[in-house]
């Protein structure tokens, strides 16, 4: 099977879904800021009250709902590794693979949507088999009460392609993709 045979295949499942430590506690504590209402501002969050193992895997959006946009204000030093390069300030079209850039049935777009958590599974699969997976959980952020204006992204991946390190599996999938 040649790594040109492998697509990406996204679904969207209940945030309370995620089986990684570090995103349960993550979405414990903006749940703990919410304090009623349906997300905290951004200027409540904090990446450092966040579990260790968190923090680099974790990036942050700056969202526009109308028309629907996003950049990256953090991305975080494990996501440089995976990804090969640091993508603040970047959209998400600028990330690879670049074909699936940013849609109304992203991640953004669902966060924006629901304003409320979500994770997305995205998962590296070919005809036969799956050989990789990113777990995404995204909590929503509002400055305004009304609108999501930042997006909080923490990943979890896993390389289901043996013993090749998670950067090296990624690299070539993403040239694939892009």
């Amino acid at each position: 099977m040649k790594i040109d045979d492998i697509r990406v295949v996204s679904k969207f499942i209940g945030a309370d879904d995620t089986p990684v430590h570090y995103q349960e506690h993550a979405l414990a504590y903006w749940r703990g800021l919410c304090d009623g209402r349906w997300a905290p501002a951004w200027r409540e969050f904090s990446l450092a009250d966040l579990d260790n193992e968190a923090i680099p895997r974790t990036s942050v959006t700056n969202i526009q709902e109308q028309p629907l946009g996003s950049v990256y204000r953090y991305w975080g030093s494990e996501l440089t590794q995976v990804f090969g390069r640091d993508y603040t300030h970047k959209t998400p079209a600028d990330v690879p693979p670049r074909s699936l850039g940013i849609s109304k049935n992203g991640g953004c777009g669902t966060l924006v949507r629901e304003r409320r958590p979500h994770l997305e599974v995205k998962e590296f699969v070919s005809v036969k088999k799956v050989f990789g997976r990113a777990t995404v959980l995204r909590i929503p952020c509002s400055e305004d009460g009304k609108a999501v204006t930042q997006g909080i992204n923490i990943y979890y991946f896993e390389s289901l392609a043996g013993d090749e390190p998670l950067s090296s599996f990624f690299d070539r999938v993403f040239s694939r993709l892009s």
